[in-house]
C-alpha cells in the first residue's frame, strides 16, 4: 500500500532536469495508479506552468488530492528540507539576494537576503552566499569541508569576492565553482577567474554562466562576452533569456547551444569556423 503521509507524498514534476529527485514522476495516471491519495506538483519554470497545471487536472479527475505551487508560482520559500524538492546533494542556505537585475526573479519573489537552516550538502545553491552574513558564510564553508566533490552552483557575485572567499574555496575538495558575465560591464568576474587560475584551480573546474538574448543584447555582443570568458580561463555556460522571442529564436538558440558545451566551442574546428560550416 502506498504511504500517502506528508513527508511521503508523490511528487510529480511537468519537467524532468538534472536536480529533480529520483522519486518524481512526470507523467499523468494510468491503470497502475490507485484512484485516490496525495501528490504535489512542482513547477520551476513559468513556461511549465500549463503542462503543470494540465497534470494536476489528470490527476484530480481521478480522486487525488493534488497541491501545486513551486518557484514558477513565486514561492518565497521557506526553510530548505533536503531531497523534497531537489535531487540528494543539493542544499540552500538562504533566500533572497541583495541586488535587483532587472532579468532575475529572485528578489521580486523572495525578497532580501534571510539566512535559513544550514543542511549537508555538496551542491550549494545559494543566490548569493557571499552577500550573507560573515559568520553564516563560515558556517557554511564549514559544512562544505565536510563534503565531497563540492560544486558552488548558485554563482558566486565577484563584486563581493575577497581573498578569504579564495581561500576558503581552495580549502575545499573542489568539482566545480560557477561565476556569471551577464554584460561587458561585469569586469570584476574576469579578475575572480584570474584569481581562481593563479590559486591552482584548472580551467576545467571554473564555469561560468553567460546570459544571452536579453534586452539589446545581439548574436555579435553575446559571442564576445563568451569568447572573453574563454579566452580568461574559464568554462562558458551561454543561458538564453527564458522570454526571447522572435524569428531569429533558433538562431539564438544554436549559439546557446554551442556556448554551453565545452566539447563543440573548445575545439578547434569552432574556432577554425569548420564547425559552424557541418552544422
Amino acid at each position: 500500500m502506498k504511504d500517502n503521509s506528508p513527508e511521503k507524498k508523490m511528487l510529480i514534476v511537468p519537467r524532468i532536469t538534472n536536480y529533480t529527485p529520483i522519486r518524481a514522476i512526470s507523467r499523468t495516471p494510468d491503470v497502475f495508479d490507485p484512484h485516490e491519495g496525495k501528490a504535489e506538483i512542482s513547477v520551476v519554470f513559468t513556461y511549465d506552468i500549463e503542462k503543470g497545471e494540465y497534470f494536476a487536472d489528470c490527476w484530480k479527475d481521478w480522486g487525488w488530492d493534488i497541491k501545486i505551487g513551486g518557484v514558477a508560482y513565486d514561492d518565497p520559500g521557506g526553510e530548505f528540507v533536503p531531497g523534497k524538492y531537489t535531487k540528494k546533494g543539493v542544499v540552500i542556505t538562504h533566500r533572497g539576494c541583495i541586488r535587483d537585475c532587472p532579468f532575475c526573479y529572485v528578489p521580486r519573489r523572495e525578497g532580501k537576503i534571510r539566512c535559513i537552516e544550514i543542511k549537508e550538502g555538496n551542491i550549494l545553491q545559494d543566490n548569493n552566499i557571499l552577500a550573507c552574513p560573515k559568520d553564516h558564510q563560515r558556517k557554511v564553508f564549514a559544512m562544505l569541508r565536510t563534503q565531497k566533490a563540492v560544486s558552488l552552483r548558485g554563482g558566486i557575485d565577484s563584486r563581493l569576492f575577497t581573498d578569504w572567499t579564495l581561500s576558503e574555496i581552495v580549502s575545499l575538495r573542489l568539482a566545480d565553482v560557477w561565476l556569471a558575465y551577464d554584460s561587458v560591464e561585469c569586469v570584476e568576474t574576469l579578475r575572480v577567474i584570474s584569481k581562481l587560475r593563479e590559486a591552482g584551480i584548472s580551467k576545467k573546474k571554473i564555469r561560468c554562466y553567460i546570459l544571452i538574448g536579453y534586452d539589446n543584447d545581439t548574436f555579435e555582443k553575446a559571442e564576445e562576452r563568451c569568447m572573453r570568458v574563454y579566452k580568461q580561463g574559464a568554462l562558458p555556460f551561454a543561458q538564453l533569456y527564458d522570454q526571447k522571442k522572435g524569428n531569429d529564436l533558433f538562431l539564438w538558440k544554436k549559439l546557446a547551444r554551442i556556448w554551453s558545451r565545452p566539447a563543440i566551442y573548445a575545439s578547434p574546428k569552432y574556432h577554425e569556423g569548420e564547425w559552424n560550416k557541418e552544422h
